[in-house]
């Protein structure tokens, strides 16, 4: 008798137990769909947005037309691709420099040889750039978050919220002058100069002072987000900056010279990209178009928020990553767990997020923003850390005169 009240008894917590499984998976696809519900109306948005944009042929560029039939504002002297996987918006929309149209004939030879960029999309430029009370502009940047934040302005689609900034009534206010910010100088650190007038004067960047160099950043700010506001968007580099020894580097498949470079000679030669090319401009990475373009990677369903800001091993070469590359020779090998192994760009589909190569792990990427009186910002995490440790999201800085094999930059057009 007990032993029949014991097997039914196991019954019944058998039942129960498969009860709240069912439960348990009805509810977790709930909250996928519904995910994926809040995903695809981003996207519609971005979309609307975009085509609210009038866009038309001027004497800088011409308007192509994606896989899905939208509109995308591409420059003279690049073209878009039309191979499959690499001609819609949704999934990293690339443009090649030249004339020649890119298949699949040619689209081997023409990633290693043809400098490259992704089109990120931009629906709402309040969320870009805000001015404050003295008219200045400034980038928004952001923290990513898989939690909820209690700031208004706390995105819940991409979990954002704004890093040392405010803004009230249309009026942005930096919270702390010397935090993370951009455009800005960071002139010096006790006696040591950085952005000032001695070292400005032999780096050939243009401004030979502090005051000239800042107002020479704002310029660039300022026009970067005025063609952002005009075409939707902006174009990042596919790879990280490759041939970075040389005054013009390029942006191609399988380049090694990728590291060992100041912060200065990076911001100057990330500007020569464009070549003899007046219809663009190139320049290094804000850190407002780093957000940006993570946030579109979260918009898309390419990337999850964990994937961004708590662990980017699933997608990035950390020391913790295995994955297959293709090596500097030419051959598949293997990037074993818990190896230090710097990679050539675009050398490892395992590292793609639409379309974009490397934007977490490989190397850091210097970018534009400032912190503190004499540090600049790098981006995302490199070959020789734990990928939860740096992910795509994280910030670090250092001097800008510094220089090491874990570092680089990332390159943006307009």
């Amino acid at each position: 008798m007990a032993e029949k009240t014991r097997k039914k008894l196991n019954k019944k917590m058998i039942g129960i137990i498969c009860g709240v499984l069912v439960v348990i998976l009805v509810l977790t696809s709930l909250i996928f769909a519904f995910s994926k519900k809040e995903n695809s109306a981003v996207l519609q948005a971005t979309k609307s947005s975009a085509n609210a944009i009038n866009l038309e042929n001027n004497e800088y560029m011409h308007v192509e037309e994606d896989a899905s039939g939208d509109k995308i504002p591409v420059p003279n002297g690049y073209v878009g691709s039309s191979v499959a996987g690499e001609n819609e918006i949704d999934t990293g929309y690339v443009i090649y420099e030249g004339e020649e149209s890119v298949t699949d004939s040619n689209v081997a030879e023409a990633q290693k040889n043809r400098n490259q960029y992704v089109w990120v999309p931009v629906p709402d430029i309040s969320k870009f750039y805000g001015i404050d009370s003295n008219g200045k502009k400034w980038g928004k940047i952001y923290q990513f978050t898989t939690r909820t934040n209690s700031s208004s302005l706390f995105d819940e689609i991409t979990g954002t919220y704004p890093y040392n900034w405010s803004e009230s009534n249309g009026v942005m206010t930096i919270s702390s002058k010397t935090g993370r910010r951009e455009p800005d100088v960071v002139p010096k650190s006790g006696s040591t100069g950085y952005d000032m007038d001695s070292r400005l004067k032999t780096l050939g960047l243009g401004a030979k002072t502090t005051h000239e160099f800042l107002n020479q950043l704002e310029k660039e700010f300022n026009n970067m987000v005025a063609s952002v506001e005009k075409y939707g968007g902006f174009y990042i580099g596919r790879y990280e900056t490759g041939n970075i020894n040389q005054e013009t580097p390029v942006i191609r498949k399988g380049n090694t010279n990728i590291n060992g470079q100041t912060w200065y000679k990076m911001y100057k030669r990330c500007k020569n990209l464009r070549g003899e090319n007046t219809n663009v401009v190139t320049g290094m990475i804000w850190g407002n178009q780093w957000d940006r373009t993570l946030m579109w990677l979260i918009e898309t369903g390419n990337k999850t928020k964990e994937q961004i800001t708590d662990d980017s091993t699933s997608w990035g070469n950390y020391y913790n990553a295995t994955f297959e590359y293709v090596n500097s020779s030419g051959s598949v090998a293997t990037k074993n767990e818990g190896s230090s192994t710097r990679i050539p760009t675009g050398s490892s589909e395992y590292t793609k997020a639409n379309n974009i190569y490397d934007l977490a792990g490989n190397v850091y990427d210097w970018t534009m923003e400032a912190s503190s009186t004499f540090i600049r910002v790098f981006r995302s995490g490199c070959y020789v850390i734990d990928g939860t440790y740096d992910p795509a999201d994280s910030r670090s800085n250092y001097y800008p005169s510094s220089y090491d094999n874990w570092r680089l930059s990332r390159s943006t057009l307009y």
